[in-house]
């Protein structure tokens, strides 16, 4: 099962190059500013309310290139909504083939919305370089070394480098320092998933109609409201996953949930006890 995770070759190389990205530009301790990279690269960019037709979009006009940024009169480019679609369409120009296709006059002008759930590559490739881009690797990893993972510790990388929890965990995921799997479900359907190459599970136990599992604290939430805010909960490997050797029963595993309520969707944090 995928939706939608990049090979683990191609993770590692869009990795390399937001890292150099990073470290040339806006070296460390300095937070890493989109709109600097932009600047030195050339690229000029623009904040507006674009009705929501987009979050952001990279227009090339006879090879000199814009970035339009959805945000309304009260946001700023140090939001972490608008950080991470910055690097997003950033990442549509760095990434080489992604740039070669902008300059194909052929090429229509797409807009990208930041969901995480394109089956499209490109922009499953950019979102990952606006992660990798925002939470550069070996800063990260200095941050992460020798702690144990808890989602204490997403929180807290989440507001030290100002970017979202989801990119966050996406973040937490391309690096592989702990097997973790992050999956949504939107209305009490499987919407997508990411998980690191070396976790345990990787199929749901999804219902006839993709329905997530209703012994989850996801599937309690679409059952009957049941929230657990700022908590993590303990359950059981069959909670969540089919299972081909009965030695996975009954393993334990931790689940935090993100409750995006406006979207009618959860975000289900998964990981060993």
């Amino acid at each position: 099962m995928s939706l939608y995770n990049l090979n683990k070759a191609r993770e590692s190389e869009i990795s390399d190059l937001a890292a150099w990205y990073a470290d040339t530009f806006c070296p460390s301790p300095q937070q890493v500013l989109p709109q600097l990279i932009a600047e030195e690269l050339g690229i000029t960019y623009s904040l507006g309310d674009y009705r929501g037709k987009f979050d952001g979009l990279i227009e090339n006009n006879r090879g000199f290139f814009h970035i339009y940024l959805h945000g309304k009169d009260t946001d700023n480019l140090y939001a972490p909504r608008l950080r991470f679609t910055f690097g997003h369409e950033l990442g549509h120009y760095i990434i080489d083939d992604h740039r070669n296709t902008l300059l194909l006059p052929t090429t229509p002008v797409h807009g990208s919305v930041n969901t995480l759930d394109s089956s499209i590559e490109t922009e499953r490739e950019a979102d990952l370089f606006a992660a990798c881009l925002l939470l550069p690797e070996d800063r990260i990893k200095r941050d992460l070394f020798r702690r144990k993972f808890n989602f204490a510790l997403v929180d807290e990388i989440s507001r030290k480098y100002n970017v979202s929890l989801t990119a966050t965990l996406l973040r937490f995921i391309a690096l592989g320092n702990h097997p973790l799997m992050m999956v949504c479900s939107k209305a009490g359907k499987l919407k997508w998933l990411r998980y690191s190459h070396d976790f345990p599970f990787q199929r749901i136990h999804t219902g006839p109609g993709n329905e997530i599992p209703p012994d989850t604290c996801a599937g309690e939430y679409f059952s009957d409201g049941t929230k657990y805010l700022n908590k993590t909960e303990k359950v059981f490997s069959e909670d969540w996953f089919v299972l081909w050797k009965t030695s996975d029963q009954r393993r334990q595993l931790f689940e935090h949930c993100i409750y995006q309520e406006s979207q009618q969707q959860v975000i289900s944090v998964l990981w060993e006890a």
